[in-house]
């Protein structure tokens, strides 16, 4: 059963939204879920391969790992090729 929900979108994303509706010729409810849908299971996806490497390496070789992806998140200019 499908229960009311509010939330806020911007002017251009209800266009969209209503657009999408319109030549998909199904609900606006359906978009979103369907969005939402397909958002979860990417970012799943994602969330699934790093974990497949959760016990791989040696705790130091890990944490060495995660030193690195740290730094490289601050610094966009570090170069991997190393």
């Amino acid at each position: 059963m499908k229960s009311p929900t509010n939330f806020r979108l911007e002017e251009t994303t209800l266009s969209l939204l209503a657009q999408l509706a319109n030549q998909l010729h199904t609900t606006r409810t359906d978009i979103v879920e369907q969005a939402i849908a397909n958002y979860a299971k990417l970012k799943m996806a994602k969330h699934n391969r790093l974990m497949a490497l959760a016990g791989s390496y040696d705790e130091e070789t890990a944490d060495n790992m995660l030193d690195d992806i740290k730094q490289s998140r601050r610094n966009k200019d570090r170069d991997f090729a190393e």
